[in-house]
């Protein structure tokens, strides 16, 4: 019998206890055994609360809370659970206090506890926390932080241990993979050779979900392993189409999850708007949100920052009178769904701007300029592993990555692999290339990214808002084999070490580029396929007529009693042409 583990320390987390128990669910269904060890309010610091997301400093209640929503979540799935603070002794706890309060702020950076190098697994959650990165070593409250997250983590590796000594088992279950809590779990099962799946709530489509096998949830070896055996497999008419109208449902903000973007694409030329001169090739830099991936070793490229990669090519740009540099911040840096804003981030942009080259004009992440407007206007496009990247090449046009993305396996995206190569990189850009070919690899990374990698069709749990969900089964037949393709892939990893992901098959190993090179001639000839016209036109028809209420409003205030009337059943009818 497989045994399973279920490391549930968020479990109050209704949407992701949904995801997970129903996968336990069917472990238990096909015969496997499982344990779901939770927190019992053990943790001092952990990913509860941030900072950057809560108004108010942590709740003095937060793990009686979080203790009661867990049970309750587990409650609703009848699944028995342990708590990890069974596993550790009151000497264990003082030991992990005391090494903890003990590091000096030299030590903190690289605290290690036996042999366990908590802090490379907690600062990921340190810089959400703060969305700053690296952390304020001279702010007190960072520092208190930091040393809350390691005590935690060290009473999280010997509680874990301790269990895993008593309860040995084949395969885990875990949230995320990347946040403290979690990630400590991730590296200590990973060391023990227990096969780990992770899960997290899908970033593209509402009834997905995102999980890696033997990865955090954020991990870029995942699709680089799926990569190589499907890179050269060509799309069909089918995949080409579904992946064309995820990129057009992106532009417009629709069937979104993340939403970062200003929805209407404005009328009006970029170019005219920032008064960029004509001739001159037009770069657009879109920077990242980095605040998940700060500190991860995996996501380290050519440049230690983004920061001293937006210096590098600000100062190759300047001398140029070819070409024309936007940078384009992030809208998610001025704080979106409840976030604060990264204002470290933010007040450095503002400091660049103060000695701006005049060929360099800076975008502000609270300004409204459509980012895909941007990317019709410009020539060539710049990221630091943003998915606007991926975006571009399907847009025909050349992309240089600065960074680590998954996008970064294609051979026709201009990758910085060391910093000397950047002016090589930025000239290359100018120079012609085949966009027929950027186009075919860039359909292909985002429909394998998106459609496999990174997300699979979930339809068991739906989301409901953004943070929710609710089961869309009434039984345990719902989860037998056979009755739910991604179900039935993840618990044959996870009870026989199975890939998640299937490989190509013969026939698929056989395609031609075909369908490829007849879907691409049709975008060439009809580029208004990349937008959705009547949508467009809807948005603008809505606009005007709305302005022309306004306008209307006023004007009949002031005009005599019944004469406002008169004009305004006349007005449906002779207005309307105005409306077009």
């Amino acid at each position: 019998m497989t045994r399973i583990l279920v490391f549930s320390p968020y479990a109050e987390r209704h949407l992701h206890t949904l995801y997970e128990g129903t996968i336990a669910r069917a472990c238990m269904v096909r015969g496997a055994e499982v344990e779901y060890l939770l927190c019992d309010g053990l943790l001092t610091e952990c990913d509860q609360h941030w900072d950057a997301i809560a108004t108010t400093p942590r709740p003095f209640d937060l793990c009686q809370r979080c203790r009661s929503g867990a049970m309750a979540c587990l409650a609703e799935l009848d699944l028995p659970y342990k708590w990890i603070g069974e596993y550790v002794s009151e000497a264990e706890r003082r030991l992990a206090l005391e090494w903890a309060q003990s590091l000096s702020l030299d030590e903190i950076p690289q605290a290690n506890f036996q042999g366990y190098p908590l802090s490379e697994w907690v600062i990921s959650s340190i810089s959400s926390y703060f969305r700053n990165y690296p952390p304020d070593f001279d702010d007190w409250h960072t520092i208190n932080v930091f040393r809350g997250f390691l005590y935690s983590a060290a009473l999280v590796s010997t509680g874990l241990n301790n269990f895993l000594d008593s309860h040995p088992v084949d395969a885990a279950i875990l949230f995320n993979g990347r946040v403290s809590a979690t990630r400590v779990a991730f590296e200590i099962l990973r060391m023990g050779g227990i096969r780990v799946l992770t899960h997290e709530k899908p970033s593209f489509r509402y009834e997905d979900l995102n999980v890696k096998e033997n990865a955090h949830c954020i991990s870029l070896r995942a699709f680089s392993e799926f990569w190589r055996d499907w890179g050269q497999v060509p799309l069909n008419r089918s995949q080409l189409e579904q992946t064309l109208n995820w990129l057009i449902d992106r532009r417009y903000n629709r069937n979104s999850i993340w939403v970062f973007n200003e929805p209407l694409i404005k009328g009006s030329s970029v170019r005219k708007i920032l008064n960029i001169r004509q001739g001159s090739k037009l770069m657009a830099l879109f920077t990242s949100s980095t605040d998940e991936v700060a500190g991860e070793a995996e996501y380290k490229g050519a440049f230690e920052s983004q920061s001293q990669w937006v210096e590098a090519v600000v100062s190759w740009v300047k001398d140029r009178d070819d070409v024309e540099l936007i940078i384009r911040t992030h809208p998610n840096l001025a704080g979106r769904g409840g976030r604060w804003g990264a204002f470290n981030e933010i007040k450095y942009f503002e400091g660049l701007s103060l000695n701006m080259p005049a060929n360099v004009h800076l975008i502000m992440p609270d300004n409204s300029l459509n980012s895909y407007a941007l990317m019709d206007a410009a020539d060539i496009g710049l990221t630091f592993g943003s998915t606007v990247g991926v975006e571009m090449g399907m847009l025909g046009k050349p992309i240089i990555l600065g960074s680590r993305a998954f996008y970064e396996n294609g051979s026709t995206i201009l990758t910085v692999r060391a910093r000397q190569e950047l002016p090589d990189v930025l000239a290359k850009s100018l120079q012609t290339f085949s966009s027929r070919e950027l186009r075919r690899e860039a359909f292909r990374l985002a429909y394998y990214f998106v459609f496999h990698v990174e997300e699979l069709p979930f339809p068991l749990v739906s989301i409901v808002g953004n943070w929710d969900g609710k089961l869309n089964y009434h039984d345990f037949d719902a989860l037998t084999f056979g009755k739910d393709k991604t179900l039935d892939h993840v618990c044959d990893f996870l009870l026989q070490g199975t890939p998640v992901h299937d490989s190509p098959t013969e026939a698929e190993q056989y395609f031609t580029t075909a369908e490829e090179d007849s879907f691409f001639a049709e975008l060439e000839k009809s580029p208004q396929r990349l937008c959705d016209v009547n949508y467009e036109r809807r948005v603008r028809y809505n606009i005007r007529l709305n302005q022309l209420k306004r306008s209307t409003k006023n004007i009949l205030q002031h005009m005599p009693l019944g004469t406002g009337e008169i004009l305004t059943k006349i007005g449906r009818f002779a207005l309307r042409p105005l409306l077009r």
